[in-house]
């Protein structure tokens, strides 16, 4: 793997796999940009992500976070489940990075890794290829990539109660 997570005292293996976890566990993900006029805009979006961390999502390019995106690429991503309860144990993650719309080069990928995690997506996908009609509003959207380069993870089961570990990313 030559990804790599940084942080002092944490081996890059263990937070990749704690990342990674996370990660699989939450099909939704919040996500924060801000205009060129400083105005933000907070959004949820369902993603998957590629072994190098890379989150993809659909959204249509006429949203108020992809107009945001297209201006100033940087992103903030909360993940996390909402159904944690309080007292026990807590998992979550914080993404910063950049991002807009996957390039050419990588929709392909995007496509395969949001059809692997969200099988109605792929069924969609063929239902709206044989019927047209069906995509209707679908036909907008786009995929965006996310690439973050700093992680603070909250996995209280694996490095302890209120333990905020903060990681560079590295390829």
């Amino acid at each position: 793997m030559s990804l790599q997570l940084i942080a002092p005292g944490y081996s890059s293996a263990r937070l990749f796999a704690a990342v990674t976890r996370i990660l699989s566990g939450n099909p939704l993900c919040s996500m924060a940009t801000r205009s060129a006029a400083g105005v933000v805009d907070i959004n949820a979006a369902f993603y998957s992500f590629s072994s190098e961390l890379e989150l993809f999502f659909l959204s249509n390019p006429a949203s108020a976070h992809c107009r945001n995106l297209a201006h100033v690429g940087q992103l903030a991503v909360a993940i996390f489940d909402s159904h944690q309860e309080w007292g026990q144990p807590h998992a979550g993650l914080q993404l910063y990075g950049t991002g807009g719309s996957a390039p050419t080069a990588r929709a392909e990928q995007a496509r395969a890794s949001y059809a692997a995690r969200f099988p109605r997506y792929f069924d969609f996908v063929v239902r709206a290829g044989e019927a047209p009609e069906a995509a209707t509003g679908f036909a907008s959207l786009r995929f965006y990539r996310f690439m973050p380069t700093r992680v603070k993870i909250l996995d209280e089961q694996e490095f302890g109660e209120e333990v905020y570990v903060t990681a560079t990313i590295t390829v």
